[in-house]
């Protein structure tokens, strides 16, 4: 077994991110998430 995060003493830093670097990642991913569907649909009717 193995543990992603090391057990720390102090609480990890919060790196400041760059909200419209997360709106744009969102918008990405509900697209993706709407060309699934579609995929989805269409394989279904085939």
């Amino acid at each position: 077994m193995f543990t992603l995060f090391k057990a720390s003493p102090k609480f990890p830093k919060i790196q400041p991110v760059n909200l419209k670097f997360i709106q744009c990642y969102f918008e990405k991913f509900e697209e993706s998430l709407r060309n699934f569907e579609e995929l989805q649909k269409e394989s279904m009717g085939s």
